[in-house]
């Protein structure tokens, strides 16, 4: 009977053990798991679609880098020719003189206002149909991440004139007679706005006469920022120009859709970049009807902005332009050099495959 007892109790101590712990008391519950994470059986998540993998030899890539290079290379030299054929000239008038010989950078250290300065310049050939001005700046990043933030888009809709956003500070709120009012247009991009103003004057070949190049000042930016990022408030009253300016937005022609203004609030991505300042406007019955005539010409400058602070350049640019655009070899001289190398490594594949090569029959 005591060994009989001893089984029975041995039998229920283990019928009364807890489970294993890899054990579960709820395995539909995991069967149910496990079915869900399973991809369904589709040829597209099973990967059974048809697929097709090229197999690369000599016939069917040497071929194809002959091919690109004879494309290519044509390409590239009608690019070129079309870029060398736009006509342009630049004028880097960032250390220019006065007629005293006193260059701007000097007049600005002992004086405020505009420093007025003349370079005269030939066109060697004219200029036929459309030639646009552009002001050109070097080494100046408005790229820079605070300088492209500061600016109030809703401020610029003519939108929340009063109240401009906390990107624009420090250039937020100026004090005015002791009172806090904010700047229109607020920000670091409008207070940096450049201001230097550009006149042209045409030398006639009788050297007795000059004429004045008229400049168009309409179309320069783009008509949906004209349109869409753009527009005057109801009422300038309580607001102050920038620290920078010298006069206010309202008394601007157009305000805030000034087509200058708008030119530079869209910040270049380069450190070196040019804008739109204007185009030549062709007068009928004048020498400038249908183009820019070759001859000596006279560039005067309203200077006003300063870049020797940062080390940077000023210039001033005429061009013509191109179904490609404006003067720009990059383009042409990619092609020519992608085209060349692809035409060289073919020539060398090809080498070492005469060479060394194995017909498809020998390697059987």
């Amino acid at each position: 009977m005591a060994g009989n007892s001893v089984e029975d109790r041995t039998e229920n101590m283990e019928t009364t053990q807890s489970p294993t712990p890899n054990s579960t008391s709820h395995p539909a519950v995991e069967d149910d798991e496990i079915k869900s994470k399973k991809p369904g059986d589709t040829a597209f998540k099973q990967q059974r679609l048809p697929a097709w993998q090229p197999i690369l030899t000599a016939g069917t890539v040497l071929p194809a880098f002959f091919i690109v290079g004879i494309v290519f290379i044509p390409l590239g030299v009608g690019f070129l020719v079309t870029s060398n054929n736009v006509k342009e000239t630049i004028l880097d008038y960032t250390s220019c003189t006065q007629d005293n010989d006193v260059s701007c950078i000097n007049y600005f250290k002992n004086a405020t206002g505009t420093c007025i300065c003349k370079i005269p310049f030939n066109l060697t050939e004219d200029y036929e149909k459309q030639v646009y001005i552009y002001y050109r700046l070097e080494n100046y990043y408005q790229n820079h991440r605070r300088y492209v933030n500061s600016r109030d888009d809703l401020q610029l809709l003519g939108q929340s004139v009063n109240e401009p956003s906390k990107e624009c500070a420090p250039y937020q709120y100026d004090d005015v007679d002791n009172v806090s009012m904010a700047i229109l247009p607020c920000g670091a991009i409008a207070n940096s706005l450049f201001n230097d103003t550009f006149e042209l004057t045409f030398h006639n070949q009788d050297g007795q006469s000059n004429t004045s190049v008229a400049i168009n000042k309409n179309g320069l930016a783009w008509p949906s920022d004209v349109e869409t990022k753009f527009n005057n408030p109801e009422s300038f009253e309580d607001t102050v120009q920038p620290p920078n300016w010298s006069t206010n937005i309202s008394d601007i022609p157009n305000q805030l859709q000034n087509e200058d203004f708008i030119v530079w609030m869209r910040t270049a991505a380069l450190p070196t970049f040019r804008k739109l300042n204007g185009r030549v406007r062709h007068v009928s019955e004048t020498v400038f009807d249908k183009q820019l005539p070759k001859g000596m010409y006279t560039l005067t400058v309203n200077y006003r902005y300063l870049v020797n602070a940062f080390e940077g350049k000023k210039s001033f640019v005429l061009t013509t332009t191109s179904w490609l655009g404006g003067k720009n070899s990059f383009l042409g001289i990619a092609y020519i050099v992608t085209g060349s190398l692809c035409v060289a490594f073919g020539a060398l594949f090809l080498l070492i495959h005469i060479k060394h090569g194995k017909s498809p029959s020998s390697a059987i």
